[in-house]
């Protein structure tokens, strides 16, 4: 029972992340135009750089950026709607079969109300009803009215940081002739009719391993030591049961 009891703690340590790293989340994305079939978005995200936060980070706002100075003259437009007009959320990669997903994909697109505009998109997450959480910023994409060819996806595996449980997403809209946020959708129950079950790929770990380990520690090396544990003791038995005899025993010379 000890030797098992130890084991299983050995296993919960190496398959559950430190308690410490749950204050710093990483993750990587990649983004793309939805109909840009050149683009692998799958084999993007592999090549992109894991990005890690230790508290609420707030990106780049290009409005305010030198980039964004050769559009000062036509900034803070007022003639323009945005809205998003559709959106949605795919989980992807459960390895352990358990129902919280490691990876996710999410897709939304922008309408404007008349004209074209350059926008991007900051995206966030919230376990729970917690603080919403930074993870990406989109590049800069063109959208036109009403035109679904410019819905825009982002990919994203989430690394460390992410415990497990019911997530929400948030979209915000911002646009480069605009000073502040142009339009936002949050993605919860109430939007998508289910529920998002989301956790980090330190967590998300094959029970399958896990479970071969335990066999060959518990039953193979296990089993070896309770066999040579035995046989010292019933070596124990005998030699108190042969000294007890001989103390019993009547001497031979005491006639």
């Amino acid at each position: 029972m000890k030797n098992t009891a130890i084991i299983l703690f050995l296993l919960l340590g190496q398959s559950m992340p430190a308690l410490a790293a749950g204050e710093v989340q990483s993750s990587r994305s990649a983004g793309k135009l939805k109909l840009d079939q050149d683009i692998d978005l799958s084999q993007l995200l592999q090549q992109s750089e894991p990005l890690s936060s230790a508290k609420t980070a707030e990106s780049e706002n290009y409005a305010a950026s030198a980039a964004a100075q050769k559009f000062a003259g036509v900034a803070n437009r007022y003639d323009q709607l945005f809205e998003i007009y559709d959106a949605d959320v795919h989980t992807i990669s459960d390895i352990d079969g358990d129902g919280y997903h490691h990876a996710i994909n999410v897709y939304f697109d922008v309408d404007v109300s008349y004209d074209s505009a350059t926008v991007y998109a900051k995206l966030y997450l919230s376990r729970e009803g917690g603080p919403w959480r930074q993870y990406f910023t989109t590049d800069l994409f063109s959208i036109h009215i009403d035109d679904d060819g410019d819905a825009y996806e982002v990919q994203t595996e989430l690394l460390e940081g992410y415990d497990p449980g019911y997530y929400d997403v948030l979209v915000e809209i911002y646009s480069l002739e605009h000073a502040y946020m142009v339009t936002s959708e949050v993605l919860d129950y109430q939007y998508l009719g289910r529920d998002l079950m989301i956790e980090a790929r330190n967590w998300d770990e094959p029970y399958a391993e896990v479970y071969e380990v335990y066999y060959e520690e518990d039953h193979s090396h296990g089993g070896g030591s309770m066999t040579t544990l035995l046989v010292f003791f019933l070596i124990i038995q005998v030699v108190i049961a042969a000294r007890g005899a001989l103390a019993l025993s009547p001497c031979k010379n005491e006639r």
